[in-house]
């Protein structure tokens, strides 16, 4: 258990040092962008990318997280965890691993998390109000069609997790060879504790979303499954349409019972974490994606 829970960080710029720290250590090349958006501590935020596996294979797996905020940072750990707790191991010698490291800096939850008296980044009933301003904000800003956007999920407005020229030279860089694509996106989310959910976001009945049905989920019926028009992995997928892709978010729920009791019991208000400081929840998460890696290469694999 204490590896799977040493390759989570507590901040960004831990995260993205000892990402850095474990690339260099195995030789593994970097390719960094910048974004324009400073964190909420005014550190300038960069999205790192590196590739595991032949350089030759035209099949690959992208794990990379769209989360905003301190939700991310289970992306983060997840993206170090493949190289420091052996989660390359399984990848086969035709299959690429794509890996991009960062925190969204863009989505409208971001900074608006809230925290406990010990700092601790928790999802508060005032973020989907916050959320609804800044994105009405944004829309407006950018000229956005209210009646093309009617009845979608909030959680879909939210602006890309990088800027469009990120996201195309991260395509272009990576993924501009490739026939097959999976992404995967992992996320905290507001289900039970630890219960891992594998939630396609390609359009319901299409080939990409029978796809992920198929690899990820086969005993799950699909009026089950439902992610709406959440962009998966930031919307890098939008830019891979030459490309035949597969799109997973993988959602692994934050919500204790006995946790808000014991909240309750101590005065502080319920509250539910963005990303678990649990060894137990924290080791259920790693587990989450070594097994979404393993799934997605047998689906590329047979495909």
């Amino acid at each position: 258990m204490t590896g799977t829970v040493a390759c989570f960080s507590e901040s960004i710029t831990q995260a993205r040092e000892r990402f850095l720290t474990a690339c260099d250590r195995i030789g593994l090349r970097v390719v960094s962008f910048r974004s324009d958006l400073p964190d909420p501590s005014g550190t300038t935020l960069h999205c790192d990318t590196t590739r595991l596996g032949s350089p030759e294979a035209r099949k690959s797996v992208v794990l990379c997280s769209g989360a905003a905020g301190p939700a991310g940072l289970y992306g983060c750990a997840a993206a170090l965890g493949v190289l420091t707790e052996g989660g390359f191991r399984d990848l086969p010698r035709d299959i690429s691993l794509i890996l991009v490291h960062a925190a969204n800096p863009g989505g409208p939850i971001w900074p608006y998390l809230e925290t406990t008296k010990d700092g601790e980044a928790v999802w508060s009933d005032d973020i989907l109000s916050e959320a609804e301003r800044r994105f009405s904000a944004f829309q407006q800003d950018k000229g956005f069609d209210w009646n093309r956007l009617a009845e979608r999920p909030l959680a879909s407005m939210s602006p890309p997790a990088w800027p469009g020229s990120v996201l195309k030279s991260i395509a272009d860089t990576w993924l501009s060879d490739m026939r097959d694509v999976c992404l995967i996106d992992p996320r905290s989310g507001l289900g039970p504790s630890g219960e891992v959910a594998f939630l396609p976001c390609s359009p319901d009945r299409s080939a990409g979303y029978d796809r992920a049905v198929q690899w990820f989920a086969p005993s799950m019926p699909t009026s089950d499954i439902d992610i709406g028009t959440t962009p998966c992995a930031g919307g890098l997928g939008s830019l891979l349409s030459a490309t035949r892709h597969t799109e997973i978010m993988l959602e692994v729920g934050t919500y204790s019972l006995s946790g808000q009791f014991a909240r309750t019991a101590s005065g502080r208000p319920a509250a539910l974490t963005a990303c678990p400081s649990d060894p137990v929840w924290r080791g259920a998460a790693w587990r989450a994606v070594r097994d979404a890696l393993r799934l997605a290469y047998k689906g590329l694999a047979r495909d």
